[in-house]
Protein backbone atom coordinates (compact mmCIF):
# COMPACT_ATOMS: atom_id res chain seq x y z
CA UNK A 1 0.00 0.00 0.00
CA UNK A 2 3.15 2.35 0.73
CA UNK A 3 4.18 2.24 -2.97
CA UNK A 4 0.72 2.65 -4.46
CA UNK A 5 0.37 5.55 -2.07
CA UNK A 6 3.86 7.08 -3.30
CA UNK A 7 3.05 6.61 -7.03
CA UNK A 8 -0.03 8.35 -5.82
CA UNK A 9 1.49 11.31 -4.38
CA UNK A 10 4.18 11.59 -7.00
CA UNK A 11 1.20 12.04 -9.65
CA UNK A 12 -0.69 14.68 -7.46
CA UNK A 13 2.49 16.54 -6.97
CA UNK A 14 3.43 16.85 -10.16
CA UNK A 15 -0.16 17.82 -11.34
CA UNK A 16 -1.38 20.21 -8.91
CA UNK A 17 2.21 22.23 -8.92
CA UNK A 18 1.37 22.70 -12.74
CA UNK A 19 0.02 25.86 -14.06
CA UNK A 20 -1.76 23.74 -16.98
CA UNK A 21 -3.79 22.18 -14.15
CA UNK A 22 -5.20 25.16 -12.77
CA UNK A 23 -5.95 26.49 -16.06
CA UNK A 24 -7.59 22.96 -17.07
CA UNK A 25 -9.85 23.71 -13.85
CA UNK A 26 -10.46 27.79 -14.29
CA UNK A 27 -11.23 27.85 -18.11
CA UNK A 28 -14.78 26.21 -17.43
CA UNK A 29 -15.35 29.16 -14.91
CA UNK A 30 -14.18 31.71 -17.17
CA UNK A 31 -15.74 30.49 -20.35
CA UNK A 32 -19.20 30.33 -18.05
CA UNK A 33 -18.81 33.54 -16.67
CA UNK A 34 -18.05 34.81 -20.76
CA UNK A 35 -21.14 33.09 -21.44
CA UNK A 36 -23.29 35.04 -18.72
CA UNK A 37 -21.73 38.12 -19.08
CA UNK A 38 -22.67 38.14 -23.35
CA UNK A 39 -26.03 37.20 -22.08
CA UNK A 40 -26.53 39.86 -20.29
CA UNK A 41 -24.92 42.35 -22.70
CA UNK A 42 -27.26 41.45 -25.07
CA UNK A 43 -30.31 41.30 -23.22
CA UNK A 44 -29.62 44.63 -22.01
CA UNK A 45 -28.54 45.82 -26.37
CA UNK A 46 -32.17 44.17 -26.79
CA UNK A 47 -34.26 46.60 -24.62
CA UNK A 48 -31.52 49.25 -25.09
CA UNK A 49 -31.55 48.99 -28.58
CA UNK A 50 -35.66 48.73 -29.48
CA UNK A 51 -36.23 50.83 -32.40
CA UNK A 52 -38.80 53.85 -31.82
CA UNK A 53 -40.90 53.89 -34.73
CA UNK A 54 -43.58 56.18 -36.24
CA UNK A 55 -46.47 54.97 -37.55
CA UNK A 56 -48.84 56.44 -40.56
CA UNK A 57 -52.08 54.87 -40.32
CA UNK A 58 -55.67 55.12 -39.12
CA UNK A 59 -56.27 56.44 -35.90
CA UNK A 60 -57.78 53.86 -34.11
CA UNK A 61 -54.76 51.43 -35.66
CA UNK A 62 -52.22 54.00 -34.56
CA UNK A 63 -53.68 54.24 -30.80
CA UNK A 64 -53.90 50.48 -30.47
CA UNK A 65 -50.50 50.18 -31.82
CA UNK A 66 -49.13 52.92 -28.99
CA UNK A 67 -51.25 51.30 -26.79
CA UNK A 68 -49.06 48.01 -26.65
CA UNK A 69 -46.46 47.46 -24.28
CA UNK A 70 -44.08 45.77 -26.93
CA UNK A 71 -40.43 45.00 -25.79
CA UNK A 72 -39.73 45.09 -29.54
CA UNK A 73 -40.09 48.57 -30.55
CA UNK A 74 -41.68 52.09 -29.17
CA UNK A 75 -43.98 54.04 -31.06
CA UNK A 76 -43.16 58.04 -31.04
CA UNK A 77 -46.26 59.58 -29.79
CA UNK A 78 -45.42 63.05 -30.56
CA UNK A 79 -45.10 62.53 -34.38
CA UNK A 80 -48.51 63.09 -35.65
CA UNK A 81 -47.38 64.18 -39.27
CA UNK A 82 -48.22 62.19 -42.43
CA UNK A 83 -45.91 64.18 -44.35
CA UNK A 84 -43.88 61.89 -46.27
CA UNK A 85 -40.94 64.39 -46.64
CA UNK A 86 -40.68 65.41 -42.93
CA UNK A 87 -40.61 61.48 -42.08
CA UNK A 88 -37.95 61.31 -44.20
CA UNK A 89 -35.94 63.44 -42.29
CA UNK A 90 -36.71 62.06 -39.15
CA UNK A 91 -35.65 59.14 -40.21
CA UNK A 92 -32.03 60.68 -41.52
CA UNK A 93 -31.53 62.50 -38.68
CA UNK A 94 -31.93 59.39 -36.61
CA UNK A 95 -35.27 60.68 -34.28
CA UNK A 96 -36.83 57.55 -35.03
CA UNK A 97 -35.45 54.37 -36.55
CA UNK A 98 -38.60 53.27 -38.82
CA UNK A 99 -41.81 54.28 -40.49
CA UNK A 100 -44.65 52.25 -40.45
CA UNK A 101 -47.46 52.58 -43.24
CA UNK A 102 -50.90 50.80 -42.76
CA UNK A 103 -53.90 50.75 -44.80
CA UNK A 104 -57.15 50.67 -43.33
CA UNK A 105 -58.09 47.22 -43.98
CA UNK A 106 -54.51 46.16 -42.30
CA UNK A 107 -53.83 44.21 -45.51
CA UNK A 108 -51.07 46.70 -46.78
CA UNK A 109 -48.02 47.30 -44.63
CA UNK A 110 -45.03 48.84 -45.27
CA UNK A 111 -42.57 49.55 -43.06
CA UNK A 112 -39.56 51.70 -44.06
CA UNK A 113 -35.97 52.15 -41.85
CA UNK A 114 -32.73 53.81 -42.15
CA UNK A 115 -30.27 50.52 -42.65
CA UNK A 116 -27.48 52.38 -40.50
CA UNK A 117 -29.72 52.75 -37.62
CA UNK A 118 -28.15 50.36 -34.07
CA UNK A 119 -31.87 49.39 -33.46
CA UNK A 120 -33.12 45.97 -34.55
CA UNK A 121 -35.90 45.23 -37.08
CA UNK A 122 -39.24 44.49 -35.15
CA UNK A 123 -40.73 43.23 -38.03
CA UNK A 124 -42.00 39.65 -36.31
CA UNK A 125 -43.25 41.72 -33.56
CA UNK A 126 -45.46 44.31 -35.63
CA UNK A 127 -46.69 41.04 -37.72
CA UNK A 128 -48.10 39.41 -34.74
CA UNK A 129 -49.79 42.93 -33.57
CA UNK A 130 -51.24 43.69 -36.88
CA UNK A 131 -52.49 40.20 -37.28
CA UNK A 132 -54.40 40.34 -33.85
CA UNK A 133 -55.27 43.63 -34.81
CA UNK A 134 -57.11 42.81 -37.92
CA UNK A 135 -58.69 39.51 -36.13
CA UNK A 136 -60.14 41.84 -33.84
CA UNK A 137 -61.74 44.13 -36.10
CA UNK A 138 -63.03 41.15 -38.41
CA UNK A 139 -64.83 40.01 -35.05
CA UNK A 140 -65.61 43.33 -34.05
CA UNK A 141 -67.87 43.63 -37.66
CA UNK A 142 -69.21 40.37 -37.06
CA UNK A 143 -70.85 41.70 -33.12
CA UNK A 144 -67.85 40.26 -31.19
CA UNK A 145 -67.04 42.19 -28.37
CA UNK A 146 -63.48 42.74 -27.12
CA UNK A 147 -63.89 40.22 -24.35
CA UNK A 148 -65.69 37.82 -26.43
CA UNK A 149 -62.68 37.89 -28.88
CA UNK A 150 -60.13 37.38 -25.57
CA UNK A 151 -62.20 34.50 -24.60
CA UNK A 152 -62.21 32.98 -28.15
CA UNK A 153 -58.70 33.34 -28.72
CA UNK A 154 -57.20 32.44 -24.94
CA UNK A 155 -54.98 29.50 -24.74
CA UNK A 156 -56.62 26.15 -22.88
CA UNK A 157 -54.08 25.77 -19.72
CA UNK A 158 -53.52 22.01 -20.15
CA UNK A 159 -52.52 19.83 -16.89
CA UNK A 160 -50.18 17.38 -16.39
CA UNK A 161 -50.77 14.31 -14.09
CA UNK A 162 -48.55 11.03 -14.33
CA UNK A 163 -50.49 7.86 -14.17
CA UNK A 164 -47.78 5.57 -12.62
CA UNK A 165 -47.30 6.20 -9.05
CA UNK A 166 -43.51 5.16 -8.59
CA UNK A 167 -42.89 8.75 -10.96
CA UNK A 168 -39.67 10.26 -9.29
CA UNK A 169 -40.41 13.87 -10.20
CA UNK A 170 -43.61 15.74 -9.73
CA UNK A 171 -43.97 16.98 -13.80
CA UNK A 172 -44.67 20.54 -12.97
CA UNK A 173 -41.48 21.17 -11.53
CA UNK A 174 -39.58 18.46 -14.39
CA UNK A 175 -38.02 21.66 -16.05
CA UNK A 176 -35.52 22.38 -13.31
CA UNK A 177 -34.81 18.89 -12.70
CA UNK A 178 -33.81 18.64 -16.39
CA UNK A 179 -32.28 21.64 -16.32
CA UNK A 180 -30.33 20.64 -13.50
CA UNK A 181 -29.37 17.29 -15.07
CA UNK A 182 -28.24 18.32 -18.29
CA UNK A 183 -26.19 21.54 -15.84
CA UNK A 184 -24.59 17.84 -14.44
CA UNK A 185 -24.10 16.46 -17.91
CA UNK A 186 -22.22 19.57 -19.15
CA UNK A 187 -20.01 19.74 -16.25
CA UNK A 188 -18.67 16.31 -16.52
CA UNK A 189 -18.62 16.48 -19.95
CA UNK A 190 -15.80 19.42 -19.08
CA UNK A 191 -14.58 16.90 -16.16
CA UNK A 192 -14.36 14.01 -18.58
CA UNK A 193 -12.38 15.66 -21.41
CA UNK A 194 -10.36 17.26 -18.85
CA UNK A 195 -9.05 13.79 -17.03
CA UNK A 196 -9.12 11.74 -19.94
CA UNK A 197 -6.38 13.84 -21.08
CA UNK A 198 -4.37 13.36 -17.62
CA UNK A 199 -4.59 9.31 -17.68
CA UNK A 200 -3.21 8.76 -21.11
CA UNK A 201 -0.46 11.38 -20.27
CA UNK A 202 0.48 9.55 -17.37
CA UNK A 203 0.32 6.01 -18.65
CA UNK A 204 1.41 7.03 -22.44
CA UNK A 205 4.22 9.21 -21.77
CA UNK A 206 6.23 7.01 -19.06
CA UNK A 207 6.40 4.25 -21.77
CA UNK A 208 6.68 6.62 -24.97
CA UNK A 209 9.79 7.76 -23.50
CA UNK A 210 10.82 4.33 -22.04
CA UNK A 211 10.75 5.62 -18.32
CA UNK A 212 8.97 2.64 -17.41
CA UNK A 213 11.37 0.10 -17.44
CA UNK A 214 13.38 1.51 -14.61
CA UNK A 215 9.60 2.18 -12.50
CA UNK A 216 8.57 -0.79 -12.70
CA UNK A 217 11.60 -2.12 -11.28
CA UNK A 218 11.16 -1.06 -8.01
CA UNK A 219 7.31 -1.54 -8.36
CA UNK A 220 4.58 -3.93 -9.67
CA UNK A 221 2.75 -2.91 -12.72
CA UNK A 222 -0.84 -3.53 -10.78
CA UNK A 223 0.64 -1.48 -8.11
CA UNK A 224 1.80 0.85 -10.33
CA UNK A 225 -1.21 1.35 -12.62
CA UNK A 226 -3.15 1.51 -8.89
CA UNK A 227 -1.06 4.50 -7.83
CA UNK A 228 -1.40 6.41 -11.07
CA UNK A 229 -5.69 5.82 -10.58
CA UNK A 230 -5.51 6.84 -7.07
CA UNK A 231 -3.21 10.35 -8.07
CA UNK A 232 -5.83 11.08 -10.84
CA UNK A 233 -8.87 10.51 -8.23
CA UNK A 234 -6.81 12.76 -5.65
CA UNK A 235 -6.97 15.50 -8.55
CA UNK A 236 -10.86 14.92 -8.84
CA UNK A 237 -11.13 15.70 -5.22
CA UNK A 238 -8.76 18.71 -5.65
CA UNK A 239 -11.07 19.70 -8.38
CA UNK A 240 -14.01 19.71 -6.30
CA UNK A 241 -12.72 21.33 -3.33
CA UNK A 242 -11.67 24.42 -5.74
CA UNK A 243 -14.91 24.86 -7.04
CA UNK A 244 -16.61 24.38 -3.25
CA UNK A 245 -14.49 27.48 -2.24
CA UNK A 246 -14.91 29.90 -5.53
CA UNK A 247 -18.70 29.26 -5.11
CA UNK A 248 -18.31 29.82 -1.36
CA UNK A 249 -16.38 32.92 -1.77
CA UNK A 250 -18.78 33.69 -4.62
CA UNK A 251 -21.46 34.08 -2.81
CA UNK A 252 -20.41 35.92 -0.02
CA UNK A 253 -19.03 38.34 -2.13
CA UNK A 254 -22.14 38.45 -4.08
CA UNK A 255 -25.09 37.79 -1.53
CA UNK A 256 -25.31 42.03 -0.58
CA UNK A 257 -25.60 43.04 -4.52
CA UNK A 258 -28.19 42.73 -7.15
CA UNK A 259 -27.03 39.30 -8.46
CA UNK A 260 -27.05 37.60 -4.98
CA UNK A 261 -30.13 35.26 -6.77
CA UNK A 262 -27.61 33.68 -8.96
CA UNK A 263 -26.49 31.50 -5.79
CA UNK A 264 -30.06 31.16 -4.63
CA UNK A 265 -29.76 27.01 -4.59
CA UNK A 266 -33.09 26.91 -2.67
CA UNK A 267 -34.99 28.86 -5.78
CA UNK A 268 -33.88 26.20 -7.96
CA UNK A 269 -33.71 22.72 -6.19
CA UNK A 270 -36.85 23.24 -3.97
CA UNK A 271 -38.97 21.56 -6.69
CA UNK A 272 -35.97 18.80 -6.65
CA UNK A 273 -35.96 15.49 -4.10
CA UNK A 274 -32.69 14.93 -2.83
CA UNK A 275 -32.82 11.42 -3.76
CA UNK A 276 -33.27 12.98 -7.63
CA UNK A 277 -29.74 15.36 -7.00
CA UNK A 278 -28.28 12.41 -5.45
CA UNK A 279 -28.69 9.30 -8.17
CA UNK A 280 -27.59 12.37 -10.55
CA UNK A 281 -24.50 12.67 -8.59
CA UNK A 282 -23.86 9.24 -8.35
CA UNK A 283 -24.34 8.31 -11.68
CA UNK A 284 -21.79 10.86 -13.04
CA UNK A 285 -19.26 9.83 -10.60
CA UNK A 286 -19.20 6.61 -11.33
CA UNK A 287 -19.10 7.43 -14.91
CA UNK A 288 -16.84 9.36 -14.65
CA UNK A 289 -14.79 6.83 -13.39
CA UNK A 290 -15.12 4.50 -15.59
CA UNK A 291 -14.33 6.51 -18.79
CA UNK A 292 -10.98 7.28 -16.78
CA UNK A 293 -10.02 3.60 -16.82
CA UNK A 294 -11.19 3.29 -20.45
CA UNK A 295 -8.60 5.77 -21.43
CA UNK A 296 -6.44 4.15 -19.47
CA UNK A 297 -7.24 1.24 -21.63
CA UNK A 298 -6.36 2.66 -24.35
CA UNK A 299 -3.51 4.72 -23.01
CA UNK A 300 -2.23 0.92 -22.41
CA UNK A 301 -1.75 0.25 -26.18
CA UNK A 302 0.43 3.59 -26.87
CA UNK A 303 4.24 2.82 -27.77
CA UNK A 304 4.61 6.54 -28.48
CA UNK A 305 4.33 10.13 -26.81
CA UNK A 306 2.41 11.12 -29.97
CA UNK A 307 0.29 8.68 -30.17
CA UNK A 308 -1.36 9.81 -26.88
CA UNK A 309 -3.70 12.22 -28.67
CA UNK A 310 -5.24 9.27 -31.19
CA UNK A 311 -5.77 7.31 -27.88
CA UNK A 312 -7.70 9.99 -26.00
CA UNK A 313 -9.40 11.28 -28.82
CA UNK A 314 -10.85 7.51 -29.27
CA UNK A 315 -12.52 8.03 -25.85
CA UNK A 316 -13.85 11.75 -25.97
CA UNK A 317 -15.51 10.46 -29.27
CA UNK A 318 -17.45 7.59 -27.28
CA UNK A 319 -18.39 10.26 -24.73
CA UNK A 320 -19.86 12.80 -27.18
CA UNK A 321 -22.58 9.78 -28.35
CA UNK A 322 -24.31 10.42 -23.98
CA UNK A 323 -24.03 13.78 -24.66
CA UNK A 324 -25.84 14.32 -27.82
CA UNK A 325 -28.43 11.33 -26.24
CA UNK A 326 -29.50 13.13 -23.59
CA UNK A 327 -30.81 16.09 -25.04
CA UNK A 328 -32.76 13.72 -28.14
CA UNK A 329 -34.42 11.84 -25.16
CA UNK A 330 -36.05 15.10 -24.02
CA UNK A 331 -38.99 14.42 -26.42
CA UNK A 332 -39.28 10.82 -26.23
CA UNK A 333 -37.72 9.19 -22.89
CA UNK A 334 -39.86 5.95 -23.37
CA UNK A 335 -38.11 4.88 -26.56
CA UNK A 336 -36.61 1.41 -26.65
CA UNK A 337 -33.17 2.62 -27.30
CA UNK A 338 -33.12 5.00 -24.69
CA UNK A 339 -34.59 2.36 -21.54
CA UNK A 340 -31.92 0.26 -22.92
CA UNK A 341 -29.15 2.40 -22.75
CA UNK A 342 -30.41 3.95 -19.20
CA UNK A 343 -28.96 1.09 -17.86
CA UNK A 344 -25.65 0.78 -19.60
CA UNK A 345 -22.19 1.73 -18.38
CA UNK A 346 -21.22 4.89 -20.46
CA UNK A 347 -24.26 5.97 -20.87
CA UNK A 348 -26.88 6.06 -18.29
CA UNK A 349 -25.51 9.21 -16.97
CA UNK A 350 -26.41 11.18 -19.60
CA UNK A 351 -29.90 9.44 -20.52
CA UNK A 352 -31.33 7.90 -17.00
CA UNK A 353 -31.60 11.82 -15.49
CA UNK A 354 -33.87 12.85 -18.45
CA UNK A 355 -35.82 9.78 -17.71
CA UNK A 356 -36.04 10.59 -14.17
CA UNK A 357 -36.52 14.50 -14.68
CA UNK A 358 -39.42 13.27 -17.37
CA UNK A 359 -41.16 10.88 -15.34
CA UNK A 360 -40.57 8.10 -17.57
CA UNK A 361 -38.40 6.13 -14.35
CA UNK A 362 -38.88 5.36 -11.36
CA UNK A 363 -36.46 6.21 -8.28
CA UNK A 364 -35.89 2.49 -8.54
CA UNK A 365 -34.93 1.88 -11.68
CA UNK A 366 -32.28 5.23 -10.77
CA UNK A 367 -31.06 3.02 -7.84
CA UNK A 368 -30.59 0.40 -9.92
CA UNK A 369 -28.62 2.04 -13.11
CA UNK A 370 -26.42 3.66 -10.45
CA UNK A 371 -25.21 -0.48 -9.28
CA UNK A 372 -25.23 -1.22 -12.58
CA UNK A 373 -22.96 1.98 -13.55
CA UNK A 374 -20.59 1.63 -10.02
CA UNK A 375 -20.23 -2.66 -10.98
CA UNK A 376 -19.31 -1.51 -14.59
CA UNK A 377 -16.61 0.98 -13.32
CA UNK A 378 -15.62 -1.72 -10.92
CA UNK A 379 -15.24 -4.21 -13.84
CA UNK A 380 -13.12 -1.71 -16.32
CA UNK A 381 -11.10 -0.96 -13.90
CA UNK A 382 -10.14 -4.59 -13.39
CA UNK A 383 -9.87 -4.95 -17.30
CA UNK A 384 -7.67 -1.55 -17.38
CA UNK A 385 -5.64 -2.95 -15.10
CA UNK A 386 -5.19 -6.15 -16.59
CA UNK A 387 -4.79 -4.52 -20.14
CA UNK A 388 -2.09 -2.51 -18.60
CA UNK A 389 -0.32 -5.17 -16.99
CA UNK A 390 -0.15 -7.21 -19.96
CA UNK A 391 0.82 -4.05 -22.42
CA UNK A 392 2.90 -2.31 -20.19
CA UNK A 393 6.47 -3.98 -22.06
CA UNK A 394 4.57 -4.20 -25.12
CA UNK A 395 6.11 -1.59 -27.98
CA UNK A 396 4.50 -1.38 -31.16
CA UNK A 397 5.11 1.26 -34.08
CA UNK A 398 1.28 0.90 -35.09
CA UNK A 399 -1.44 3.17 -34.48
CA UNK A 400 -3.23 2.94 -30.60
CA UNK A 401 -6.60 1.50 -32.37
CA UNK A 402 -5.07 -0.57 -34.82
CA UNK A 403 -2.59 -2.40 -32.38
CA UNK A 404 -6.57 -2.68 -30.09
CA UNK A 405 -8.02 -4.19 -33.69
CA UNK A 406 -4.69 -6.60 -34.32
CA UNK A 407 -5.40 -7.58 -30.39
CA UNK A 408 -9.41 -8.48 -31.11
CA UNK A 409 -8.44 -10.38 -34.04
CA UNK A 410 -5.30 -12.21 -32.07
CA UNK A 411 -3.23 -10.98 -34.63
Amino acid sequence: MGKILSVAKMVFKKRSLSPTYYWMILAPIVVTIIGICFAKYMQHQSTSERPIIAVVADNNIKKALESKKSTSYQVNKKINTNDSKRLKMYLADGVIDGILYVNKDILKITYKYNANSEASLPINALKNDLASLRSQMIAANYGISAREWMNLNKLPTIKRKILNKEASIKLNNSETAQNFSEAVVIVAFFFLTSYISITGAELGNEKGNHLIEGVLAAISPKKHFAGKMLGIGFLVILQLLIYSVIAAFSYIILKHTEYHNWFNLTKYLQHIDTTYVLIVTMLTLFSLAAYIFLSACFASFVSRSEDISQATTSVASIMMIPYFLSFLTQNSPNMGIAKSLSYLPFMSQGIMPVRLAQGAASYQSGWVSVLISMIGAVIMYFIAEYVYEKNVFSYNSDAPLRVIFNKVLHR
